[in-house]
């Protein structure tokens, strides 16, 4: 699983490789995607629009699954 989040100009602010995930929800922050609100290098974020996309690869008959979600940040 890859997570992907981007500002709202598309330009991406940080990916996250995730491995394989069983299926299920997941609360814990060890086990669910968790993102910290940082940059690639560390920095925080701004207030503002951001996307995320995230990436799975599903059984080999089964293909990719891709959803992208909008979130907003206030500080």
């Amino acid at each position: 699983m890859r997570l992907t989040v981007c500002d709202v100009t598309g330009e991406t602010v940080r990916k996250m490789e995730l491995g394989h995930l069983t299926a299920g929800s997941y609360s814990q922050t060890e086990k669910a995607i968790y993102w910290d609100g940082q940059t690639e290098t560390g920095e925080q974020v701004g207030s503002g629009t951001y996307l995320y996309q995230s990436q799975a690869r599903l059984m080999p008959q089964a293909g990719d699954y891709t959803e992208t979600r909008k979130m907003v940040i206030l500080k």
